[in-house]
């Protein structure tokens, strides 16, 4: 690395650190969860995220930015280049709901010890801080890139990517462009995203009166609740979720179930307990249990039924209990995650969020899975579907990232799968590139992205503002 040009990026990282993390603290605050449904003129995604857009383009336009927006679907920032081709990054403002178990309030950043707190401190509002610093470097050095740079910010990347797709319909594809919204080194290749609906039959006599699970399909539940038309003093003390399962009186004749899991996003499972699956083992223990005893049964017949479908949903992440597990060299194994539950009209519904590699198919998927859903007389139905997405690990831009990596970290650097869709696979030629990693032991009250207490280690912030200078610095110089 170039001793003069680390030295000032060293440099401008110290004098700008502080507004650094005061920025990430005032988009925090905005609760921008994207919601279409309380749509308006110019914010297509309703006021919380419009507000956040706003705060982020004012960012943008203090630090030098031209800035506009896409009919309130994307915010640009603009430093014009010799060329009109554009190097781009791409972050987002909106967040997943706060959920609960929060320490803090999700909407209040908190300091603490080395970490931010906060919804979207690391998904994806520190982030999209960092990127509009990391272009403006250009500009507080008088540095006119070779090729136009534009930071966006998305506003519906928890929900749909409408906004990208909107993006893209009047814009010009970027030569090359990364978003900071996943891990470091490198991700060029992301799984395959496959989501269904599970619908039991018409239940009658049944005794589920409400069941939720996580507020979005791409998280992880950290917690359910099952209310059933059943005394409390008649359910079984639990055996299996001992500690994470509660009972509760609602009222003479009304229990409430209570599981506390362990959150987290649906493309990484590792780590986490699904709080729906612990009330499905529940209920199938107390039914048991009452069965044994020779008392009224617990569930109705098409309730047991459709429990026993869930528990195949529930009983890995892997697939294997819905008999559609794959896993290929260059993605990894599939995933999955049953992340929203309901009752409704009659029918119990849990959607499924699967991160799929190149070795299976939608079609092969949906067709295990109606096969599984008729042996217990449910239906299931896709609700959407993206192939998987690679950029070859030999391109430049690609080959220039992992170089810019290593050498600020004295890391190797490899190229990764991910099963996490980000803005990238919506374009041309992207990746996501950082920040997360390398975070060693994280305290135990710091939490996952999606998850309760999310957190981010501002070193490691710190050290991703470097990455990203060096990795734009070092774009601009090459033949795109």
């Amino acid at each position: 690395m170039d001793a003069a040009i680390e030295a000032k990026i060293d440099a401008y990282i110290d004098e700008v650190w502080e507004d650094v993390v005061g920025d990430i603290e005032q988009l925090v605050s905005y609760p921008s969860v994207a919601d279409a449904g309380q749509a308006e003129p110019g914010s297509p995604f309703g006021k919380p995220v419009r507000g956040a857009l706003d705060c982020a383009l004012g960012i943008a336009r203090r630090l030098g930015y031209e800035t506009s927006d896409d009919d309130g679907y994307m915010g640009i920032a603009d430093i014009p280049g010799e060329r009109m081709e554009h190097v781009a990054t791409i972050a987002h403002v909106d967040v997943v709901p706060a959920g609960t178990g929060w320490a803090t309030d999700p909407f209040a950043m908190a300091r603490r010890d080395g970490w931010l707190l906060g919804r979207g401190v690391i998904d994806d509002k520190g982030p999209a801080v960092l990127s509009l610093y990391a272009g403006a470097f250009l500009l507080r050095e008088g540095m006119r890139p070779r090729y136009t740079f534009l930071a966006l910010l998305g506003c519906d990347e928890e929900v749909g990517m409408t906004d990208v797709h909107h993006y893209l319909a009047s814009h010009e594809q970027p030569l090359f462009l990364f978003t900071p919204d996943a891990e470091f080194p490198v991700c060029n290749a992301e799984k395959g995203c496959f989501g269904a609906v599970f619908t039991s039959g018409e239940i009658s006599g049944g005794r589920i009166l409400s069941w939720s699970g996580a507020e979005v399909t791409n998280a992880i539940p950290g917690e359910s609740v099952l209310e059933i038309a059943v005394d409390a003093a008649s359910l079984p003390e639990p055996v299996s979720g001992a500690g994470r399962i509660r009972i509760e009186e609602v009222r003479p004749g009304v229990a409430r179930i209570v599981a506390t899991g362990i959150g987290g996003h649906a493309s990484l499972p590792e780590g986490t307990i699904n709080a729906i699956g612990l009330v499905v083992d529940y209920l199938r223990e107390a039914s048991r249990a009452r069965a044994a005893r020779g008392e009224e049964a617990l569930l109705s017949a098409e309730e047991e039924r459709f429990c026993e479908l869930l528990a195949r949903v529930h009983a890995d992440t892997a697939g294997e209990g819905l008999g559609i597990a794959s896993r290929s060299e260059a993605f990894g194994p599939l995933t999955v995650n049953g992340g929203t539950i309901d009752v409704a009209d009659g029918h119990i519904r849990q959607a499924i969020d699967v991160r799929f590699p190149d070795s299976t198919t939608v079609a092969s998927m949906l067709g295990a899975l109606r096969e599984l859903a008729g042996q217990f007389g449910a239906t299931v139905e896709e609700t959407r579907s993206k192939p998987p997405f690679s950029v070859g690990a030999d391109h430049p831009a690609v080959q220039t990232l992992l170089a810019v990596y290593s050498e600020v970290t004295g890391n190797e650097a490899k190229p990764f799968s991910m099963g996490g869709g980000t803005y990238a696979r919506n374009f041309e030629r992207a990746v996501s590139f950082g920040p997360e990693g390398d975070e060693g032991e994280v305290p135990s009250w710091v939490g996952p992205m999606h998850g309760a207490n999310e957190g981010a280690n501002e070193q490691l912030l710190r050290r991703a503002l470097k990455i990203y200078i060096l990795a734009i610095v070092r774009l601009m110089q090459l033949d795109l």
